[in-house]
């Protein structure tokens, strides 16, 4: 029995956690056991809310003074938690864990120090051997930066240096991925698990995502409304799941495979506006520096479709959606509404509310003084009555009301939710919310930006059923922005893969997401890890760019490309057409391939 106890890092019995409300008592964690072996990776699923966070915030001793925790013991290697010392943490949000206004190396140093009790040279170089071990080249550089002058993989990487300065038995991750894009979590993920290999670190895991759980964790408990439902090894979980929950939960992961002919089909749009262009982006640019911004992009949106853009963070895709909404004006190039240009210094007046948009956070923007019924109201006195030909927003008080009420009857949401605050809302419910802010103008054109990267799979689920559902009613056009290959292979009709400001390949998204043709595209979806453990742990990271950026001479992806020619980095490659796909990779051209055959049919190149 002493060994099997010396084996468990972790040790968590019979843990509660309870809440003094205004209501009563609220009990977030209900007795749960948990464990983790030395050297193993452990997973903690569950939606939002079912309790994994507090959890963790009540082994790390970091729960406020209104919470109640009670417990028969929780150790690490056999001793009570210490912070900084056996057990570190790492959050979701690496930015909010690093002192804004603190160079990197002293943050580090400062850390080290602390647990060695060492000199500063001794704490300089130690310091510098972290960064290192984490994946960062040139450490001497990076620990003369400042926080917001990293990209946010980078920021990962610098925490999980400073938890492991802790020199801890046990590192707990919570969402530690949820906010990157798929090329870097990948590249976070295969860190990690080179981490635990090499030190001997034991990580516990906390996520929503099944396949990030998949690829990770040899055990896995799974957690709901504050108590752990099921526990067992990765492959019991994910095969063979005993409770209709884990069984959602799975299924929520992996998708409802809706046809998406069929919803084409029952989607509102006249017949005489079937495939016209609603927005066109023709040479369009806007740079802010010499490394982000977009580069001579074309774009075109159709009536009723879903054009999805993907791509990792700083290629261009939110600059995109800034310039369609009026937000951004382009620095050359054309914008086309239903075939006439706008003028860009007055884009929001041309709209009149045709394009509306859905941000990532949907508490950050609300206003969390206005309930939903005045949010609702602001939007709708904002749009000027009989705007650009469409239908008249009633401003007559009956009128508001009963459309009020129809727009949150339409987003799952009831009429009495109308005089309540954000803060009473689920993250689910805010997004909603904010949904229904953005429909309820009846706009041509809804512009999702990561509108559901921060959700839990069964609410990302509701969500894109909700779009679908909402879609079929209205008709209206969408622009959806994501970093999720899963989601936007199940919402998007078509989609564009963007690089460096520069869409790489464009078509019809069940081709491009089966069959990529261009490099990058391929190392987009074979990065993203799927709710299967055989085929999860089959990810592929591509090497981290570090910052380092490509000239501007040739293709931007060359750098990264393992089939780059001498020509592509000398010239930036054309666009080439072949049955609807747009790829712009020289592997694709007549100079490179050769004179082709009449009727030939081009395959992938890669």
């Amino acid at each position: 029995m002493r060994n099997q106890e010396h084996l468990n890092v972790l040790d968590i019995r019979n843990l509660s956690v309870q809440y003094q409300t205004a209501k009563g008592v609220s009990e977030i964690v209900n007795n749960i056991n948990l464990k983790v072996e030395k050297g193993e990776i452990a997973g903690l699923v569950g939606e939002s809310g079912s309790g994994k966070s507090t959890a963790m915030l009540a082994v790390m001793g970091l729960l406020d003074g209104r919470a109640s925790v009670r417990c028969d013991s929780i150790t690490v290697a056999g001793e009570e938690p210490r912070p900084g010392r056996n057990v570190a943490m790492i959050f979701q949000d690496p930015l909010s864990c690093l002192n804004p206004s603190v160079k990197i190396g002293r943050q580090l140093r400062e850390t080290v120090q602390s647990r060695r009790r060492c000199g500063r040279k001794e704490a300089g170089e130690r310091s510098a051997e972290l960064l290192e071990l984490v994946g960062m080249r040139n450490p001497a550089i990076r620990m003369r930066q400042y926080p917001f002058e990293l990209s946010g993989g980078m920021r990962q990487r610098v925490v999980l240096a400073i938890a492991l300065a802790c020199e801890p038995e046990l590192i707990i991750a919570d969402e530690p991925t949820t906010a990157l894009d798929a090329l870097v979590q990948a590249q976070i993920l295969l860190l990690f698990k080179r981490i635990v290999r090499e030190t001997g670190t034991s990580m516990l895991l906390v996520s929503h995502d099944m396949g990030v759980t998949a690829a990770m964790c040899s055990r896995v408990y799974v957690m709901q409304h504050g108590r752990i439902a099921e526990s067992g090894t990765t492959e019991d979980i994910f095969y063979s799941p005993e409770k209709e929950y884990t069984k959602q939960l799975l299924k929520n992961a992996r998708g409802g495979r809706m046809n998406r002919q069929n919803r084409k089909s029952g989607c509102y749009v006249p017949a005489s506006e079937e495939g016209t262009v609603l927005f066109r982006m023709e040479d369009v640019t806007k740079i802010f520096d010499a490394s982000e911004g977009v580069r001579k992009l074309d774009l075109e949106i159709r009536k009723g479709e879903i054009f999805a853009l993907v791509g990792e963070s700083g290629s261009g895709k939110t600059t995109v959606a800034r310039i369609l909404t009026g937000m951004l004006g382009e620095d050359s190039g054309t914008l086309y509404y239903r075939g006439s240009p706008l003028d860009k210094s007055r884009r929001m007046d041309a709209f009149h509310g045709s394009v509306q948009m859905v941000f990532q956070d949907p508490y950050a923007s609300l206003n969390p003084c206005l309930t939903v019924r005045e949010t609702l109201t602001e939007a709708l006195r904002a749009v000027p009555e009989n705007a650009g030909g469409r239908r008249t927003h009633s401003r007559e008080g009956a009128k508001m009301e009963e459309k009020i009420s129809r727009i949150l009857e339409l987003t799952g949401l009831t009429p009495e939710d109308a005089d309540r605050y954000p803060r009473d809302f689920s993250g689910g419910q805010r997004q909603r919310i904010c949904i229904a802010r953005a429909l309820i103008v009846e706009p041509e054109l809804l512009v999702c930006d990561e509108a559901l990267s921060s959700l839990d799979a069964t609410t990302r689920e509701q969500i894109v059923e909700l779009l679908f559902q909402i879609q079929r009613k209205i008709g209206f056009s969408c622009l959806f922005i994501s970093h999720d290959i899963h989601i936007v292979r199940r919402i998007s009709d078509y989609v564009g893969v963007m690089y460096s400001g520069h869409i790489v390949e464009a078509g019809g998204t069940k081709k491009i997401c089966s069959d990529p043709w261009h490099p990058y595209t391929k190392q987009l979806i074979e990065a993203v890890p799927e709710p299967d453990p055989v085929r999860a742990v089959k990810i592929k990271a591509a090497p981290a760019s570090d910052g380092e950026e490509v000239g501007a001479s040739g293709c931007p992806f060359s750098g990264r490309c393992g089939y780059a020619l001498d020509r592509c980095r000398e010239e930036i490659p054309g666009d080439y057409m072949f049955d609807g796909r747009k790829v712009s990779c020289f592997l694709y051209s007549e100079k490179e391939t050769g004179q082709r055959s009449r009727g030939y049919r081009m395959t992938s190149q890669i």
